[in-house]
């Protein structure tokens, strides 16, 4: 080898030998973040899919039926919470969210637990 690459290699090692235990604990560090990472996006990914969509035979209404009315509240008495049948949350009837809601999806409950059985979740930026 030529003398000037002698010096090169011999530089380049001595840095390695003094930052040696830094570079690889950066590596690990890295590694290790990388890893949690991976396995959070994955683990994520699996808790925030939707639940299974479950249809009562009960719920299922002849639109032509004229002793059904036009108005949900006025058809199921004094509902209380709304849903959307293409979402996963319920809502106050009275939440601004839920005046974002198409009125075409639109699902009536009386009660929390009758939202909750039929698997929506409780909105938590509207007040009860």
């Amino acid at each position: 080898m030529k003398p000037h690459r002698i010096i090169i290699v011999s530089k380049i090692l001595f840095f390695v030998k003094r930052w040696e235990k830094k570079i690889i604990f950066t590596i690990a560090i890295f590694l290790i973040a990388s890893l949690s990472f991976s396995l959070g996006f994955i683990k994520g990914g699996q808790i925030i899919s939707r639940p299974a969509l479950v249809i009562d035979k009960e719920l299922i209404v002849n639109l032509n039926d004229e002793s059904v009315a036009s108005d949900p509240l006025t058809a199921k008495g004094q509902s209380l919470f709304v849903a959307s049948s293409r979402g996963k949350y319920y809502y106050p009837v009275d939440c601004s969210l839920a005046q974002n809601l198409s009125e075409k999806n639109k699902i009536y409950f009386q009660s929390k637990e009758e939202a909750e059985s039929r698997r929506y979740l409780q909105n938590t930026k509207c007040e009860y």
